[in-house]
């Protein structure tokens, strides 16, 4: 049997992957007929690689594919449920994070865990149909690039699939992300006083918070709100979330600028793309059913950030939880975040735990859900599980001049090359490299925002690269496969996102 990576992570853990991985073995939930026999978790230091056996993942998302074209309504309520069952996950995480743990007995705390959990499952689960469509061989994505190029040859026009398609699924709703600019806006907006903004010409961060506050309170009292309302964002699955010091970087930047003419860029955007879709749809003669599928994958789009970003709130208000527990248990966060959910709860009831099986995982394991069965292995077995594996491995020339992808955002750039897959690689990156990654994440944002196009190895509308490429409007080509294995730091390249082609320069 031929397995396949799906997905590398970093700084992940079971409290995080045990309850997809569940959900990948059981689709029956959400209305399907077949499931994913296995799923194989293969974690070492922090580090999983999420990995299926090929023809099986690939046999039901085309399973899904075709309930998705034949019954659209099916996809827009399975997008609705995943809007519903998050937000209550988000506001049972606020109510989490808002608890007094050192007053709560075990009892409860395992309690007050289990019911979230339960809440996390359907948030989380609701959405690993869209997973397995779209992960790997982007079946949607291509199922509704066919039909543009139908319609774009039958009216004769010069733009590019993957340019309407582009167009036609980017959500005319507001991410987190973009929340948190609008708000930081709003309150940059405020600060008009020469004698104000002098103040953020500053490099003494602590000196503008100090003086913010006396100068001008009611913006730093809106400052603390912003900071607890988003500090969250970056989290991921273990931290670190941003600090306030953060903010105030931004707001050096955003107060040299015309404020005014970006929140009215802001506000305008949603109603400008909406026109521009509404036009092309037109212009395309984009039939009612092929309308109704492309609203599915716009809002799938928006979903997959969606729940991903009610997955880095929970994790991040669930820190204070995990810091009660390690003390109550005895054991550290690296520890703590070895166990499952359930396990968790059990250790929590019980008052006690194996740290060293928690210690052995953290050097290498295997999650191996076959089924309804569920088993861990560690050490050696774990060593010996994975060596019979037959995982595919994407076959790469380090001389093939051009590498072709998926555009997730269109248009064209060139730059020098910058492999940055985590923080620690952000110092290299300059405004107007080319980013590559295996895939992105939260953590490089600040690095994306510099890149004058992205190209990743992995890809999906859904994935984290086409969803910000979007937001900041940059170039980006997923789903090359090979990118990271083929181009290296310090080489030129020419990206067209528009018709998701990579070139080598020289």
């Amino acid at each position: 049997m031929k397995w396949f990576v799906m997905e590398q992570i970093e700084r992940s853990h079971a409290l995080f992957t045990a309850i997809p991985f569940n959900g990948f073995c059981d689709l029956t939930p959400w209305g399907l007929k077949q499931s994913i026999p296995q799923a194989v978790i293969h974690e070492k230091q922090g580090t999983a690689e999420l990995l299926f056996p090929k023809t099986a993942f690939h046999a039901v998302g085309k399973a899904i594919l075709d309930k998705v074209v034949n019954e659209p309504e099916w996809a827009e309520a399975l997008n609705a449920k995943i809007r519903q069952y998050n937000g209550k996950f988000f506001d049972a995480s606020e109510r989490l994070f808002r608890t007094d743990w050192q007053t709560q007995d075990n009892e409860a705390m395992a309690q007050a865990y289990a019911d979230v959990v339960r809440l996390q499952i359907a948030a989380h689960t609701s959405g690993i149909p869209w997973v397995v469509l779209e992960f790997d061989h982007a079946l949607l994505t291509n199922y509704l690039l066919d039909y543009l190029k139908t319609r774009i040859t039958a009216k004769n026009l010069k733009q590019s699939a993957g340019e309407a398609f582009s167009i036609l699924t980017t959500p005319s709703e507001d991410s987190y992300a973009q929340k948190e600019e609008e708000s930081l806006l709003r309150i940059a907006a405020q600060i008009q006083d020469a004698r104000v903004r002098k103040l953020f010409e500053s490099s003494d961060l602590e000196l503008i918070e100090q003086r913010l506050a006396r100068m001008q309170p009611e913006a730093a009292l809106q400052l603390d709100d912003h900071f607890r309302a988003y500090a969250w964002l970056p989290y991921m699955y273990e931290g670190p979330a941003w600090k306030k010091s953060y903010f105030f970087q931004v707001l050096q930047g955003v107060v040299k600028q015309d404020v005014q003419d970006l929140r009215q860029k802001n506000q305008r955007r949603h109603a400008e793309l909406r026109g521009e879709q509404q036009a092309l749809l037109t212009r395309l003669d984009v039939d009612a059913k092929h309308r109704q599928l492309l609203h599915v994958a716009q809002e799938l789009v928006y979903t997959k950030a969606y729940r991903k970003d009610c997955l880095y709130h929970f994790f991040y208000c669930l820190e204070p939880f995990l810091k009660e527990a390690t003390k109550r248990l005895g054991l550290t966060l690296r520890q703590v975040r070895r166990f499952t959910p359930d396990e968790l709860i059990a250790a929590l009831k019980a008052g006690k735990a194996d740290a060293d099986e928690l210690n052995r995982r953290w050097h290498g394991h295997v999650y191996h859900v076959q089924g309804k069965d569920v088993r861990i292995l560690t050490g050696k077995q774990a060593e010996e599980f994975m060596e019979k594996l037959d995982v595919e491995k994407p076959a790469a020339d380090a001389d093939v001049r051009e590498l072709f992808g998926d555009c997730a955002c269109p248009g064209f750039a060139k730059g020098t090359v910058r492999r940055i897959e985590r923080p620690a690689d952000m110092p290299k990156m300059h405004k107007g490299d080319v980013l590559v990654a295996h895939a992105t994440n939260p953590d490089i944002v600040p690095a994306m925002k510099q890149a004058s196009a992205i190209v990743t190895d992995m890809g999906g509308i859904t994935c984290h690269a086409a969803i910000v490429s979007r937001e900041l409007k940059i170039p980006c080509v997923i789903g090359t496969k090979v990118a990271t294995s083929v181009l290296q730091d310090g080489q030129a390249v020419e990206v067209d996102a528009t018709h998701g082609r990579v070139t080598k320069i020289g």
